[in-house]
């Protein structure tokens, strides 16, 4: 049933998938100026890119420009970074005219080519270079009613397709780590050692966090494990949007503490990961605990295997739901009038025991004592004591908080295994300071 009701939150209606669309145009607005703001403040200048001599080991793409138009250009870098600027406010502010986002593109991809084209290769910019290859695929305006669910689509393929390409560089970041460390993957002190060569490395600039880490194996060894289960299941994300917002807070955490760890800083990723997971137009609008454990990849396996069992184990559907119950004792007389059972169930009757009636009299027939807890009577079954208190929380309502509690304290048969007893030694102890006798054991 829970899982029901995940599925039911994660389907879109005909207009939430048209608001989800137009959030993805409106993040590839907040790219290009980001872009923008980037090539104005010297960041991703092409002057910065270029050292003032030719490239010494050129990429492909250097090498293409260069075949077509000599190396004459690199020498006009300060014109390049102009014309790549015009183009990332162009693409802001029109970011359906295809020419402008094909511009910024081709700005940045010379920018990352040219930058490591001098012996050394830097990543730093490869994950918002592979965020605008997906943002050329955007639709063109059309407002025609044949075109709408098309543009709706492909705006949203977009989205993926650029979550996919950011989440497909930490999986094969996390793959890379297990084969380069292969040998060490599962050393108790992998990541003390790394922390400890990454101290020599910097010796002239100690990362803040690096020598407290590096004095706690146990919590550098879980931000190790963590690290590789993060990064090794991280495309799986893009399919499960109850993880959007968590997996991008954490990659972006995960940044952030590398910078303080080890001075590695992939600031560019930050906003990438804020922009189309964080904010993520496909997130559910409302956060479900249990459809975000269940979502996580491994983790949730056994908590899928835990809500299949309980779905078994759930009566039949039936028209009227039976509760008999202690009417004089107070916290029994509260729990079912304040208890509110999904529509789905149909008419929920109350019953006091004390005052007897046909159902109360099939229920003198089992071998139950009504003085022992309360009987919940669903079709032709009956679920007495902590049964019928983990059948009522499988089919309360999930709004309004003593319904919520309920659900959370008392759907897992073996919870109110244990509680009920303690609730049934608070109805004594209620019924003895009032003075009211136990329930008669015949009509």
């Amino acid at each position: 049933m829970q899982a029901e009701q995940a599925g039911e939150a994660e389907r879109r209606t005909p207009a939430e998938l048209t608001k989800a669309a137009t959030d993805v145009v409106m993040l590839s607005r907040f790219y290009y100026l980001f872009l923008a703001f980037n090539i104005g403040t010297s960041r991703l200048q092409f002057a910065r890119a270029y050292m003032g001599r030719p490239p010494t080991a050129p990429l492909w793409p250097i090498d293409a420009v260069q075949w077509l138009t000599g190396g004459g250009w690199f020498a006009r870098d300060h014109v390049v970074t102009v014309v790549g600027l015009v183009f990332a406010i162009a693409a802001a502010s029109f970011p359906r005219i295809w020419l402008w986002r094909l511009g910024s593109c081709a700005y940045l991809l010379l920018h990352v080519s040219l930058a490591n084209s001098y012996g050394s290769i830097n990543h730093g910019s490869h994950v918002m270079l592979f965020v605008g290859f997906a943002l050329l695929f955007l639709p063109r305006r059309d407002d025609g009613p044949r075109m709408a669910r098309k543009n709706v689509l492909s705006c949203l393929t977009v989205l993926w397709f650029a979550q996919g390409l950011i989440l497909l560089s930490y999986t094969l970041s996390g793959f890379w780590k297990i084969w380069h460390s292969r040998l060490e993957v599962f050393s108790p002190d992998a990541m003390s050692r790394i922390l400890l060569d990454r101290a020599l490395l910097e010796a002239d600039n100690i990362p803040v966090l690096l020598p407290f880490v590096a004095q706690h194996n146990w919590l550098a060894q879980s931000m190790w494990w963590l690290t590789l289960y993060i990064e090794i299941f991280a495309l799986l994300v893009v399919f499960r949007p109850h993880l959007h917002r968590l997996f991008g807070a954490v990659l972006m955490l995960f940044h952030i503490t590398s910078d303080w760890l080890m001075n590695i800083s992939f600031s560019l990723n930050i906003v990438m990961l804020g922009l189309f997971l964080l904010l993520s137009p496909l997130t559910p609008a409302r956060f479900s605990l249990s459809g975000t454990v269940r979502s996580l990849p491994i983790v949730g396996i056994g908590f899928r295997a835990l809500e299949r069992r309980q779905r078994s184990q759930e009566p039949a559907a039936a028209d009227r739901v039976w509760l008999v119950y202690d009417g004089e004792c107070l916290m029994c007389n509260n729990y079912a009038q304040y208890l509110k059972l999904q529509q789905s169930v149909g008419e929920f009757v109350l019953v006091d025991a004390r005052q007897g009636g046909p159902i109360v009299s099939e229920v003198r027939e089992l071998p139950h004592d009504l003085n022992d807890g309360m009987v919940v009577k669903i079709g032709e079954r009956f679920f007495v004591g902590h049964d019928a208190l983990n059948v009522l929380a499988l089919l309360a309502e999930d709004r309004g908080m003593f319904n919520k509690f309920n659900r959370l304290a008392f759907r897992s048969p073996l919870i109110s295994r244990v509680t009920y007893p303690v609730m049934k030694g608070v109805r004594w102890v209620l019924l003895k300071a009032k003075g009211v006798a136990p329930i008669a054991s015949d009509g």
